[in-house]
């Protein structure tokens, strides 16, 4: 019973968080142009999610979202000459390599993931810092797709492309062996490594689409693109009960969980006319409640 309760807090929260602000903001967060606002704003980190999940799957945090977005766009930037259809190849061809950079540090250089993400992170961000500080980076054209369609259709593609990768084909169902057991997945003959290499190459993939999305956005380059996107993906997929050890508790549907209730929560407490300087507070609150409540700790993981 116990265990069937902490299954259902991420839903319930989003259940309640919608509920508390449709009856209290006079109307304003049912508007259409505020859940216009909150898909937009939440699509980026969504669509980084979904890649996400994979290396959180086998055990693993990807901690170079941020910097690889940025790096992303700019090299994109810089080789297109602004051409839009150009730009959005290159910007997942960069995140591939930004991905298959860190897997390689990661799998042969034998470095904790983390700490290679962390590496590509810092690395990502000091190369596009020093590239927009030389030039103005503008790609106005861009903004033309800034609908919310475009957003949706974007978010259903890579979520059902995604979704069916996990959970109908070896390499989701692998990540999520190697995560519960990774001597028994050796032992049955997975390439731990190729498979780890493939998580963190689909990871790049998404960021390359969410470096696309942040463009279209802001219509520019800019020295703050994808700027603490790993923290709030991490985030999003934690509120999600995706579980830090990853294994077969992993799931996707956390991705549209989890994105929400961190956007909605923000939304709701901005339409409340909630003090900046407590939004955050606030926030910290609602995150450790509700990861509390969703874990096991006879195991010391997340609960699905």
């Amino acid at each position: 019973m116990r265990k069937q309760f902490r299954k259902i807090v991420p839903l319930a929260g989003l259940v309640i968080l919608i509920a508390v602000f449709s009856l209290t903001t006079d109307g304003k967060f049912t508007s259409a142009n505020n859940i216009r606002s909150i898909i937009m704003q939440s699509a980026i980190v969504l669509v980084a999610a979904v890649g996400t999940v994979f290396v959180m799957a086998h055990n693993n945090l990807d901690f170079s979202l941020g910097g690889a977005c940025a790096f992303s766009s700019v090299a994109a930037y810089l080789i297109s000459g602004g051409n839009m259809y150009l730009f959005f190849i290159l910007c997942i061809v960069f995140g591939v390599l930004c991905g298959l950079l860190t897997s390689l540090i990661h799998i042969k250089g034998r470095v904790p993931a983390f700490m290679a993400g962390m590496c590509i992170m810092f690395a990502g961000r000091g190369i596009a810092q020093t590239a927009v500080a030389s030039r103005s980076m503008l790609m106005v054209s861009a903004t033309k797709l800034n609908n919310l369609w475009v957003f949706i259709a974007i978010i259903a593609v890579v979520f059902t492309i995604g979704f069916i990768l996990f959970n109908y084909t070896k390499i989701g169902k692998y990540q999520k062996l190697i995560g519960t057991n990774p001597k028994a997945a050796e032992l049955s003959g997975i390439s731990i490594s190729k498979y780890k290499m493939l998580a963190f190459i689909i990871s790049g993939v998404t960021v390359g689409i969410a470096a696309w999305l942040t463009i279209i956005r802001s219509g520019s380059v800019s020295a703050n693109t994808g700027l603490n996107l790993e923290i709030d993906v991490l985030l999003a997929l934690s509120l999600g009960g995706i579980p830090m050890s990853g294994g077969s508790a992993t799931k996707m549907r956390s991705v549209f969980i989890g994105t929400l209730i961190y956007f909605i929560l923000n939304n709701g407490l901005t339409l409340w006319g909630l003090n900046a300087n407590y939004v955050d507070i606030v926030k910290a609150a609602f995150f450790l409640f509700t990861v509390t409540i969703s874990i096991d700790r006879s195991q010391k993981t997340l609960i699905e």
